[in-house]
């Protein structure tokens, strides 16, 4: 793990990069709506929204897919959790439009919301395969990605850390679908 620490130690060019490019665009409008942005990848947002997604499901007789999205959620704080520690990289210097706390590698806002809002949009191209149904799963496809622009715009990553939990929510969201479709006929 030391290897994954000592090549995490500073910023990289995309990360100064991407920074640069945040910093030229940077405005008070959009301050506000990324800050309303990041807190839908918020721990408060998936608890209500996870409970409330849950019953839904229950409500609709697919709890397999409740239960999944929900151990599926908790599995993916636990890996983030586990990751900020081991590798223990520290957020970017200056000033932090929104409060964060921890270590920054990787985000887990992006992580956390490509798992949560990524299984609900495959859950509505599946089982609401409708314009409407495929519009809202786009929609969520979006808003995953600006959760995690919001959180390089915020400054509490690096676009690297958003990368990260990107992949790492990936490889999470890709074992819940194949689960959540263990058994059924395709």
């Amino acid at each position: 793990m030391f290897f994954v620490a000592a090549i995490l130690d500073k910023p990289w060019y995309i990360d100064e990069l991407i920074r640069s490019w945040t910093n030229e665009i940077n405005n008070p409008g959009l301050d506000v709506i990324f800050q309303a942005l990041t807190h839908l990848g918020s721990p408060t947002a998936f608890i209500l929204l996870g409970v409330l997604v849950f019953i839904y499901l229950w409500i609709w007789g697919h709890i397999r897919q409740g239960i999944i999205l929900d151990v599926g959620l908790i599995t993916a704080w636990a890996v983030m959790k586990f990751l900020k520690n081991l590798v223990g990289r520290e957020r970017p210097p200056g000033e932090h439009l929104t409060a964060a706390a921890g270590m920054s590698f990787p985000s887990g806002h992006a992580m956390l919301s490509l798992v949560f809002y990524g299984f609900i949009a495959c859950l509505l191209l599946i089982y609401c395969p409708s314009k409407y149904g495929k519009i809202t799963a786009y929609i969520l496809f979006i808003v995953i990605g600006l959760i995690g622009f919001s959180r390089i715009y915020l400054n509490v990553h690096y676009a690297t850390d958003v990368a990260a939990g990107f992949i790492f929510g990936l490889v999470i969201l890709a074992i819940m679908i194949k689960v959540s479709r263990r058994g059924q006929i395709m």
